[in-house]
């Protein structure tokens, strides 16, 4: 029934019209697929962020409002993680957070590796390092044991020499 009355309505369209409909829908599909080949190539990116950033905010031992605020500020603001649904997001930063406060040896091993994918890339790696100081100030007092972190970020990143890992923590 449906099918019979959308071919009546393209019927009675003009010639030009046609055209411009089916343009519309091809600019709309072909949108559509940047967006998901987006979200694919960022996914990685998306993965690296949330278990360093999980990381630091367990650093130490405790996630409180003002780190979850911080993510949020994260989410909503490096461009590479906006194609994604904030949701997923935070779903994936719990989910590191509870494989680390369950293992943390095999957890850090695992953010590390997930970290390292990046160390090529400076833009991205240096990205993930401010993050990850963004979580461990956010509640005010910048640890040793968020600086610990911190520093191997900087290590498996091979920024120890970059100038976003030699600043002076807020006292």
């Amino acid at each position: 029934m449906e099918d019979a009355r959308l071919s009546r309505s393209l019927n009675t369209l003009r010639p030009g019209d046609k055209g411009k409909i089916m343009a519309n829908i091809f600019r709309a599909a072909r949108e559509s697929m940047a967006e998901k080949l987006k979200r694919h190539r960022n996914k990685p990116f998306l993965e690296a962020m949330m278990a360093a950033t999980a990381l630091l905010a367990l650093a130490d031992e405790e996630i409180v409002l003002s780190e979850r605020l911080a993510l949020d500020f994260i989410l909503e603001n490096v461009n590479e993680l906006k194609v994604f649904d904030v949701h997923q997001a935070v779903n994936l930063f719990q989910d590191w957070g509870k494989a680390i406060k369950e293992d943390l040896g095999t957890a850090k091993k695992q953010v590390l590796k997930a970290v390292a994918k990046f160390s090529g890339d400076e833009e991205k790696a240096s990205l993930l390092v401010r993050a990850g100081i963004l979580i461990a100030k956010a509640d005010g007092d910048f640890s040793e044991p968020e600086q610990k972190v911190i520093d191997e970020l900087c290590q498996v990143l091979c920024l120890e020499s970059s100038a976003v890992c030699h600043f002076e923590p807020e006292e």
